[in-house]
């Protein structure tokens, strides 16, 4: 390699390099704030309403900060404290005799919902006004964090493009053959710039997928705060709960352009739903974290 393309690679190369050390600036100062939050969480347990949030669902795969799934935590946690009980439609009523007020907002709110009502599904609380108050107290508890990654690979990937084919470009128009060939003539560049792009690609890989989830070390401290949380509930309960948690089929189509009426979040994949042992164990599955060496931990 002549001195002169050596510099004309080890310039390309610094450009590529300062991009994603920008992109990683970048993250820093956007996930400050999460940061701080993820720091302060370590010294004290995972709130297991937080866990819910944040865990989105029982099986692998599930969105994150679904307000879904942390109503059904909630449910599930007063009907194991012996406030609430639930039959095998799903529907939550209190259960027989005098109970103290939960020390817990989310389940108090919840508890005096119930109070009213002679049975109520987890669809209907996240829907129906009267459970407003409720609602509120659950959002509380949504932990500060973004669903996703975000879009650092697809910058990264067109990064690498330009700076390949700049580089090959730049080494042609001086006249400059292609490293290891015998032929030196320059004009290989127009074909061959696609090597070194395809190397430059890989190192781009090195961020996670814009829809990964971040904050891995929390996803499994949520995991596991949920897992103790839960750790005496009858295995039947998880399952009931969430046969609740979705409107029933024949009024899904008659209240879908309905105005007035606030649907709950829903995921598109429902794997394992019709399961009762995976639905009832939390930590039966594992999350598709995507997380990576370079960024994303906490």
């Amino acid at each position: 390699m002549s001195g002169e393309l050596g510099w004309i690679t080890a310039g390309w190369l610094l450009g590529f390099a300062g991009f994603n050390a920008g992109l990683g600036v970048v993250w820093w100062r956007r996930t400050r704030a999460e940061r701080e939050f993820l720091r302060g969480a370590r010294r004290s347990v995972v709130d297991p309403i937080q866990a819910g949030w944040w865990l989105g669902a029982s099986w692998k795969g599930a969105s994150a900060q679904r307000e879904g799934y942390a109503a059904e935590v909630a449910v599930r946690l007063l009907v194991l404290t012996g406030q609430a009980q639930v039959d095998e439609d799903g529907r939550i009523s209190p259960a027989p005799g005098q109970h103290s007020a939960p020390e817990d907002p989310a389940l108090a709110t919840l508890a005096v919902g119930l109070g009213r009502d002679e049975g109520v599904t987890v669809h209907e609380l996240l829907t129906e006004p009267r459970f407003a108050p409720f609602r509120t107290a659950l959002g509380a508890r949504r932990a500060p964090l973004r669903r996703s990654f975000g879009a650092y690979r697809v910058p990264a990937l067109l990064a690498a493009l330009v700076v390949s084919f700049g580089m090959s470009m730049n080494a042609m128009l001086l006249r400059n053959g292609f490293p290891g060939l015998p032929d030196q003539d320059p004009g290989w560049w127009t074909l061959l710039w696609m090597a070194p792009w395809a190397a430059l690609s890989l190192l781009a890989a090195a961020w996670p997928p814009e829809a990964s989830r971040p904050w891995p070390m929390f996803t499994r401290r949520c995991r596991a705060a949920l897992t103790k949380a839960l750790a005496d509930e009858s295995p039947e309960t998880g399952f009931r709960v969430s046969r609740g948690a979705y409107p029933p089929r024949a009024s899904q189509a008659a209240t879908a352009g309905a105005n007035g009426i606030r649907h709950p979040d829903e995921p598109t994949d429902r794997t394992g739903r019709g399961d009762p042992a995976q639905l009832a164990n939390d930590t039966g599955d594992l999350d598709v974290d995507h997380d990576s060496g370079f960024v994303g931990g906490d």
